[in-house]
Order: C-alpha cells, then structure tokens, then sequence
C-alpha cells in the first residue's frame, strides 16, 4: 500500500472501507450546512425502506417497516437506527465502536492470529489496531466511507478542519479520487519515471513547516497535469523538486492553490459527481489571504526550507560560528593532550603562560609585562591577566571563557544599530555564547563557538562537548569543521555546473533523522566519496546513482564495522592544511563501538535495513 507519512514514527497503513446500507435501509446525505461553499461536510440520515414485495426471494428477511418489532430482532437483529444512529443520522464514532468490537471477533478466527498479536488502539473516529510479532510492528486505520453515488468521491469517518466534529459529520474524502489519479499516471508514465516516488521524497522536505502534506500533494497533482510524464523521469528528480518549490512559492506569493478536484472537469478516469465538477475552484491557501501574518509566516518558513543549511531537526535552525581565540598581549597558549598516548588525539587541555615582554614595553606604549611588574600597576594598565578570569589553574576554562563572551555580547549589542530592530535574548549554554534575535514573529539563533587553533593548521581544538558522559570544563576537544569547510569550498570550485554534492548531503541527511546515524557519519560517508569519485559524477542528473553510492557505501561499512575518519592518516587532502600528527596517526574508526558490541552492531544494521527499505519503496518506478 502507498504509504504517506514522512515522519519516523510507525507507518500507519490507513484503509478506507466503503459503507454500504444493509438489506431494509437507505442511506440519504444531507449537506450539514445547507448553501455552504465548497461543499465538504454532509450528515447521513438513514431510513427504513420497505422489502415486503422481496421477502419471498430472500427467504426469512422481513420487512423492518411492516413486521412487529420483536419478530424482526429474531429474525435480522436491530436496524441500524437503534444501534449505529444518533437519532435518524448514522454516528461516526458508533460506528467506528461497531467496527471495534467485529475487528476483535473476527481476528480469533484468523490465522494470523497465531503468529501475531492483537493490540485495538483508541481512537473515535476510525477503527485503529496494532499487530506485533517479535520486534516487528504493523498499525492498521480502518476509516469509514460512504460513497456519493458512483462516483470516486466519499464522505469519510476523518474528522473536519474545525477544532470540534459532531460524531454525526462526515467530511468529503478524495482519497480515492487521488489514488485513481495517481494509478493513472503510473500505467502512462515511461519506464524510470517516478512522480509519486517524488513526492513521498519531497513530503520529508517539508516535515515540522506549516505545509500540510496535502498541500505537496496538491502541487504535484497540479503539476503531472500540466507537465509530460517523460519530465518525471528519475533523472530529473531535482528539476521536478525546482518546479515543486517554484510552484508553491508562487501559491504563496499568490496567496492561492486550488483544489485539484473542486470544479476540475478534465481529469480522465476519475468520476466526479456533478456538483463537485461545476463547484467554483476551492482556495487552499484562503486562510493565508485572510491573514497577513500567517502568509508572512508561510513565507518565512518557506524560506528556511530553501536556505543553506546543515541540520535536518525541524527545530529553529541554529548558525554556528567558530571564533578563534588568539593568546592576549603577554601569554601564550600551550596545548596539551589530556591523556599522553592517547590514540587518537582527540582532547585537549590549553595551559596559559604568561611571557616577558619587557623588550616590547617601549613599543607598544603603556603596555607592561605581566612577569617583572608588579600587580597593581599592570592592573591599572592592563586588568587581570587570563589567569585570573578565565583559567582553573593554570588552564583555560571553557565554561568561563564562554560567559566572559556572553557578557561581552550583551555589552556590545547595546552599541550595534542591530539593537534598534532586533531583540537579543542570551541563552543558556555551558560551552558556548548561544544567543537569540527576535524581531516580530522571526527568529535566528546563533551558537559562538570557541577554538584554538592548533599551528597554522584547518584544525582547531573547540570548546564543544566530547562524546564522553562528562566534558571536564579545562577539556578542548578536536574540531575539523573549518578543515570540512575547506574541503567542502574546494569542491564546489572545482565541480562543473549542475553538481551539487553538498545539496545531494543536506537532502540525504533528512532521510537520515531518527535513526542511529549520526549526521557526522553521513557527512563522512560523503567526504570519502567525494575524494574517490570524479566530480563530473556528481551532477544533479546523477542524484540517485549517488544516493544508491552512499547507502552502499555505508552498508558496506556497518558489515565492516569500519568507517574511517577523513582527516586521520590522510595526507591526499589538496588545500586543506593538517597537523603533521594528524597526517601521520592512525585511521581512526568511528564505528569503533560497533566492533566493540555486537548488538548495537546488529541494531545499526536493523535501522540501515528499514531506511534503506523506505527509500528503496519511495524510489522505486
């Protein structure tokens, strides 16, 4: 079954039942609000007809109208106004009870029932259950329809837009509608095209945005109608992704995108009732015309999911900036391994060391050496030295040289003409200066992070956490992300037009989020391929050949237990500057845990299965 839902959570398997009145009743839909414009929420009133000219051809049936009513229990049970209704209208959540109750009857008879279990999950409107076997999950929805007429139009158990749904409304449902349409579309398209594939892809694009999967859905109806089926081809994923962006900024700048279905008469295939064919074109996008702020909103978030950025969360996005830290006139800076021999060298403590700088004294002024003055007239000169404001002992702090920054961006915000439109709001960060600018509803949080560079080296030792439970705060660990960057900036120089190996990465890393695969190992997987493969390769007409590279690439290092670090032993990096230790060190595996631990190993490799699974699903003509 064609599964929707980009989210991480359980796929949910959601099955649409058609209604169909049982022998002796009528069911006859009524528009809950009679002239309402488009019509989307009716109410189905059920009546008794009469079956006594059939009751010799069907045997003991009898007719509900004209049969005393303890003789009709015997015979056919109650009618469905005195079990399913709420007065003469047929109740959805009754029904949804019913439909409970059978689901569990029949699931003992079942075979699966010896191999499954059986969990009912509540839930009013629809019958909703679980089946589980081992490790292995499946969540079915059983929604409830009645059609209109012969069309491929329902009225359906989903609860409506507003924030109440009387149990006695049933929205209109195009499910089937869109599925016919999309069917459709498969049986003409070439071999390798893929529009639907597309736009399950796509949907993880706009998850935790104010974009509704119906809206993608909607763009992309709109699109196959008017664009050749050839244009979907695989190859040309990423200018059907441009199209998609283009179409839906348009939408928002216009403020409008119509439904596909409402007063569409040329739709091949798929039945309309006639109402719904001559209704006027139906705003999605009305509520935005409605409300300045919520375009302006829709418009923001739009931008965000279009900008350059790194992390797939669909949390604020956080800008992080490395800021070096240069030794103060009078000290210097003198790296020193936490643990000697450690292998790899990965953290860091920075021992402060006041220099003579008598010999300079006369040519920099009042500026008097810290070592032959004494301290209260380098404190009226110069203030405390590094020592005694930012070190434990002889070490530099990273938590107080953190909140020495904190204080110093507050003060210069105030002399910033940024501060007359902007509010600044500090926030609270152990091991960096995390700040937030708000004006009106938008927001960027920026994350200062501190470094020392080591020589004249890409590489820095930064004040961010360790992977360690604990982060002493006199411990500066190894950062490679300005080597990244380097490399990265390299690349885009040298590629030809129309390659996009750090957009191929941002997208991947969405397919990505809540797994066990950190984006770092991603980011690895892709560094390493980038060195290997010719450039040439990485154009946007080969995306998928390289997403299938990179999901090769790292099933082969989980079986491995294997993924090297890109920087550790490696000498073939043009442009990017190393230190000499790290030139000549060891490989470093960042699997090094799964080697070390069978089940997580085992675990990894599960994860790897059910992503690569769903995309292979998503991908597939």
């Amino acid at each position: 079954m064609e599964g929707w839902s980009p989210s991480e959570e359980n796929i949910i398997y959601r099955v649409l039942v058609s209604l169909i009145p049982p022998y002796g009743h009528a069911f006859l839909p009524e528009l809950c609000n009679p002239g309402e414009m488009p019509e989307r929420n009716f109410r189905i009133r059920v009546e008794l007809v009469c079956t006594c000219k059939t009751e010799q051809l069907v045997g003991d049936m009898l007719c509900f109208i004209h049969h005393e009513e303890e003789e009709q229990r015997r015979n056919l049970g109650p009618s469905l106004l005195q079990t399913v209704c709420t007065g003469s209208y047929l109740d959805v959540q009754k029904t949804a009870c019913r439909f409970h109750q059978l689901v569990k009857a029949c699931w003992l008879v079942l075979p699966h029932s010896r191999r499954w279990r059986l969990t009912m999950l509540p839930c009013d409107r629809s019958c909703k259950f679980k089946m589980a076997r081992a490790e292995e999950e499946i969540i079915i929805e059983i929604m409830l329809g009645v059609q209109q007429g012969d069309s491929d139009i329902f009225m359906s158990s989903q609860a409506s837009e507003a924030l109440f749904t009387p149990s006695t409304t049933w929205t209109l449902s195009c499910a089937v509608a869109e599925a016919k349409f999309f069917e459709r579309m498969a049986r003409r398209a070439p071999d390798g095209s893929f529009p639907l594939r597309c736009l399950q892809l796509c949907a993880r694009i706009l998850v935790g945005t104010c974009f509704s999967e119906y809206t993608l859905k909607t763009v992309v109806m709109h699109l196959l109608n008017t664009t050749p089926l050839s244009g979907w081809h695989r190859t040309r994923f990423l200018l059907r992704l441009d199209d998609i962006m283009r179409y839906l900024r348009h939408c928002l700048e216009e403020k409008r995108l119509n439904h596909f279905f409402f007063g569409n008469e040329k739709i091949p295939e798929v039945v309309l009732p006639p109402a719904l064919q001559r209704a006027e074109p139906f705003n999605l996008f009305q509520h935005l015309a409605q409300d300045p702020d919520a375009q302006a909103q829709a418009m923001r978030e739009f931008t965000d999911i279009t900008m350059e950025g790194w992390s797939p969360s669909e949390e604020n996005i956080i800008y992080r900036v490395l800021v070096s830290l240069i030794p103060p006139y009078g000290h210097a800076f003198l790296p020193e391994l936490c643990n000697p021999g450690e292998m790899p060298e990965r953290n860091f403590r920075i021992r402060v060391e006041l220099v003579c700088t008598c010999k300079t004294e006369q040519l920099v002024g009042d500026m008097l050496c810290f070592i032959h003055h004494e301290e209260e007239e380098q404190r009226r000169n110069l203030g405390p030295s590094l020592l005694q404001t930012v070190c434990t002992g002889s070490y530099l702090d990273v938590q107080k040289t953190a909140c020495r920054f904190h204080q110093l961006v507050k003060a210069c915000w105030l002399v910033l003409p940024h501060s007359r439109r902007w509010r600044l709001t500090m926030l609270p960060c152990d091991r960096s200066c995390k700040f937030k600018m708000a004006r009106a509803e938008e927001e960027i949080i920026i994350e200062i992070m501190l470094g020392v560079q080591q020589g004249d080296s890409d590489i820095f030792m930064s004040s961010q956490a360790s992977e360690a439970l604990f982060t002493p705060s006199t411990t500066w660990t190894l950062s490679c992300a300005v080597a990244e960057a380097k490399f990265f900036e390299r690349m885009a120089r040298r590629a030809p037009d129309g390659s996009f190996p750090l957009r191929c990465l941002q997208l991947c890393a969405r397919i990505l989020v809540g797994t066990c695969f950190s984006e770092y190992t991603l980011k690895t997987v892709v560094m390493h391929l980038l060195n290997t493969t010719p450039l040439s390769g990485w154009h946007r007409t080969r995306f998928l050949l390289r997403l299938d590279d990179i999901m090769r690439y790292l099933r082969h290092c989980l079986e491995e237990k294997r993924l090297d670090h890109f920087f550790f032993g490696n000498e073939k990096i043009p442009e990017v500057v190393l230190p000499p230790a790290l030139q000549r060190a060891e490989p470093f595996n960042l699997f090094q845990h799964l080697a070390q631990d069978p089940d997580a190993q085992a675990q990894a490799m599960r994860e790897f299965t059910d992503m690569q699974d769903r995309l292979t699903r998503m991908l597939s003509p």
